[in-house]
This record gives structure tokens, sequence and C-alpha cells, in this order.
């Protein structure tokens, strides 16, 4: 009784109008359908997921068919570790600086500075004949890559209406797999060309500059116009994304809005970057945001999984298959399948109940390969076969990574992506920026010691390990992760202030089906003691 008197008192705060129904929604205008120019607008931008994707994917082909074209010389396992986390290096440094950027400049010119460096950056390591000119086009496409990754799910978040918000950011995560599946099929379709590996980076280019082409029919974010004193240009915006709205929910949804900008701006005028990213870790509401947002954007790259894309080709050459690329595309495959299924499923069943449901599998699976490792004989040294005969154990390492992979895209893939959704407006960008950070962080350490480990403690010490921190994953998604589906962004910040607000969460859907919570804001949420 408790935590629903808490629930009832934060939203009664909150009420700006009476439902007309008893689940709260049909004057509010987030959970009337969104017109036809906000589903273009959603797909336009989610394109930019197409670029980590594809790079993801790409390398993973490029590594293996490089030969002796860099330096006339054949790739070290270091150098080809270098290649590879150079990407997440620039990554890092891009969504630092569009973090910074994305409140002063608004979301948009992120998104063109993404599209300009990733196309510079394919073109770079297609024209590569040294190894320094292939790392100058890595760190560049990194640059792109980290710009788009941070801003993109954060201008999506914000247009997005909150019962199709997650999934419409997931709609970027589907890019994200299409990209690495064109990116494998690219690979395959050049694997046996000579200086394939050219094509297969070059060809990169063409969704950043269709991207670019395609921004200039998207506005700036509603949100955003606002906050820059924009008012009629957000008043038109609305009214193009949701067309079938009546005056009276544009009027409310416009006021919602205005009200969330008054307390950002209430709280971060005249604030630095500094003392905004001090109020993301002393105030604390924020700082509990902040953890959940970044810890599982750290589970999801501390899980292995983004190894196995960058180095799944080498890896499936390491067991034994003839054509490491093509049985590499299974698994690409299957990560687009389910990371589609994902899309019907995280506002339906809702984010924390798919992370739980798909997330203990991945440990599970890790444990299979790293068992069957023991049964394969791999020299720890130069990790090529001491013996041509593998058989069963490479198939059933082959399956246990399709099951691993389907697990991870279900789940772990399309979630964190939608973790800005906790941070309040005067945050936000900040606490996107720190969400990417723990992305490509992580990305970093386990693409520069992936192969390192294979050789260090083994391959079947090397999934072992990642099967463990997934598990700490799924340990820590159960006790802080709340659910968040279904509230507006002005209702989310409440949760927060209730501990890690996992029981809060989930007393608010069981009082909305019952009709006693509705939608709006207009008073900031009262502290429960």
């Amino acid at each position: 009784m408790a935590k629903t008197d808490e629930v009832l008192e934060s939203s009664q705060t909150q009420v700006s109008h009476v439902e007309n129904d008893t689940k709260g929604g049909q004057d509010f205008i987030e959970d009337s359908a969104p017109g036809l120019f906000l589903n273009l607008c959603v797909l336009a931008t989610a394109i930019g997921g197409m670029l980590f994707g594809y790079d993801t994917g790409v390398i993973s082909g490029v590594l293996v068919v490089l030969g002796d074209d860099l330096d006339g010389r054949l790739l070290t396992p270091s150098n080809k570790e270098l290649i590879t986390a150079l990407c997440a290096a620039g990554a890092f440094i891009g969504a630092i600086i569009a973090g910074i950027t994305a409140d002063k400049y608004g979301r948009k010119p992120a998104i063109w500075f993404a599209s300009v460096l990733f196309t510079i950056g394919a073109v770079v390591q297609a024209a590569s004949y040294t190894l320094v000119q292939m790392c100058v086009g890595r760190v560049l496409v990194g640059l792109g890559v980290g710009s788009a990754s941070m801003i993109i799910p954060l201008y999506i978040a914000e247009i997005a209406p909150a019962k199709y918000r997650g999934r419409m950011i997931s709609i970027d995560m589907v890019f994200l797999a299409t990209g690495s599946l064109l990116a494998y099929a690219f690979d395959a379709a050049f694997y046996k060309v000579p200086h394939g590996w050219r094509y297969m980076v070059g060809l990169g280019g063409l969704p950043s500059i269709l991207l670019g082409v395609l921004l200039f029919w998207c506005p700036e974010s509603p949100r955003q116009l606002c906050f820059h004193n924009r008012s009629d240009e957000c008043l038109r915006v609305l009214q193009r994304m949701y067309p079938t709205a009546n005056e009276t929910q544009v009027a409310q949804m416009m006021t919602d809005i205005q009200y969330g900008v008054t307390q950002a701006k209430a709280l971060n005028e005249e604030i630095s970057v500094r003392q905004s990213l001090k109020s993301l870790v002393t105030v604390p509401a924020n700082r509990r945001a902040a953890i959940v947002a970044c810890g599982l954007m750290a589970t999801q790259k501390l899980c292995g999984f983004n190894t196995m894309m960058y180095y799944s080709s080498t890896l499936f050459q390491i067991v034994g298959f003839d054509n490491p690329i093509a049985v590499g595309t299974i698994v690409t495959a299957t990560n687009w399948i389910f990371t589609f299924a994902s899309i019907f499923l995280i506002d339906r069943v809702g984010r924390r109940r798919l992370l739980l449901w798909t997330m203990w599998g991945m440990p599970v699976f890790l444990l299979l390969a790293a068992g069957v490792f023991t049964k394969i004989p791999i020299d720890r040294q130069t990790l090529e076969l001491t013996d041509d005969k593998v058989g069963w154990p490479a198939i059933v390492v082959l399956v246990s990574m399709i099951l691993f992979v389907a697990s991870y895209a279900a789940g772990l893939g399309c979630v964190p992506w939608q973790a800005n959704e906790f941070l309040p407006m005067e945050v936000r960008a900040m606490g996107t920026m720190m969400i990417n950070m723990c992305n490509w962080g992580p990305n970093i350490i386990v693409s520069s010691t992936f192969l390192s480990m294979m050789r260090g403690i083994s391959p079947s010490g090397t999934f072992g390990f990642y099967a463990a921190l997934s598990f700490i994953g799924f340990v820590f998604v159960f006790f802080c992760y709340p659910e968040a589906a279904g509230m507006t962004l002005e209702e989310i910040r409440v949760v927060f202030e209730h501990g890690f607000g996992v029981r809060y969460a989930e007393e608010w859907r069981k009082q909305r089906k019952l009709g006693n919570v509705t939608h709006g804001a207009n008073e900031p949420a009262k502290e429960v003691v």
C-alpha cells in the first residue's frame, strides 16, 4: 500500500487533465498514432544506425582478406587489433564532441557531422596502401559512428510518442543490424576478388551519403526548438508529426514540452559543461539514472558480442571452416532477425521483462562454447589448428554463437539505446554522452584485447570470461533496471526519485492500467521520503 500511495501522490502532482479512457489515453497526443511524416523522420535518421553496423560487419571480412596490401606485408594480430580498435577510439571522441555541442547547436548538425566524416573515412580506407593511412581512415569513420550513435537515439527519443518510443528507437537498432548484414553480404561478394576489401570499405560511404541527403527533410527535435525559443516552429512540427491531433492535444503537448524546457533552463541556465556533468553526478536522481543507463550500456559491450562480430570470420577460420565469411553471415542474419523481432516486443513486453527473458541465455551459451573449445586442437601462440579434423566441436561453436547472438539481439542489443529516456532534459545531452562513453570505452578494450586474450588465456578461458561478465550484467538488470515503457519523458524523471525505481515503476504500470495514473506534467513530482 505504501508504494501505491507514493505512485498516486507523485502522479497527482503531474496531472494536468483527465483522460477520456480508463487507460489514460484518448485525449493525450502521445498515445495517438503518429503521422506519416514522423515515421519518415524516424526511418531517415535511423539510417545512421547502418554506419556502426556496416563498420562492425565489414571489418570482420577485411581482416581475413587484407593480405599484404598494406605496406607490402602481412598484418600481425596486434595490427589487426589496432585497426579494429581505432574505430571505437574515434567513436569515443566523436560521442564526446556530439554530447558537448548537442544542446548548443541542436541534434541535426551532429548527425550531418557524422555523415560527412563517415563518408570521408570510407574513402580514405578504400584508398589506403599503408597501415598508417588505414588507421587514419578508421579514426575518421569512428568519429562519424560515435557522433551518430550518440545523437540519433536521442533525436528519435525526443520526437517519438511515449507509446511507440521503444519501438521507434529499436528501428535504429534494426538499421544497425541491417548495416552489419549488408557488410557481410559485400564481404562474401568480394571475398575472392583481388583487393576486394577496398570495395568492402568503400561501399560503406553509401548509407552515410543517403543519411546526409534525407536529413534536409527532417526537422529539428520539437523539444530542442522550444529550448532555443523557436516555439512557433515547434508548434508547426508537432502539427506535421500528429496530423490527426486536435488543437487541444497539440496545445497540451506544447504546454508539457514548455514546462519541461522551463525546468531544464532553470536548472541549466548559465551552466557550464563541467557544472552540467557535476549535476549528473551529484543530484541523487540523476546519478541513479546515469548508473543504470551507463551500466547497461557497458554490459552490452563487455558481454563480448561486438568482439564476436569484429572477429567472427577470424574465429570461424580458426575453428576450421573453409568459408568463414559465409559462416559469419549466418550469425549476422540471426542478429538481424532477432533485432527486428524486438521492435514488436519492446513496448508490448517492456524493456525490463525483455532483458530478463533473454539475458539468462547469454552466459549459458558462452559457457557451452567455452567447454567445446577445449575439444578443438588450437595452437595458442599462432591461433591455428594443429589438426585439420575438427568435426562436431566446430558445429557446436557455431550453434552456441547463433544462440548467444539471438539472446543478445532480442534484448540487450536494443534496450540500452533506450536508456537516454531515463535522463531529465537538463542533463540529457551530457548523460547521453556518458552513455556513449560507456559504449565506446569498453568497446576499445574488448576489440583491442580479444585476440591477445585468445592467445593468453586460451579460447576457452576467453569465452568463460565473457560468460561471467554476462551473468553479472543479468544480476545488475534484475536489481537496478526499472520499467519505463509507456511513460512520457517528463514522467520518467520521477522514477529515480524513488531509489532505482524498480518497484515504483512496476506499481506505476499497475495503477495506470487501473486508470489511477494519467499523463501530463505541470509540476515537479514531490520527493518521497
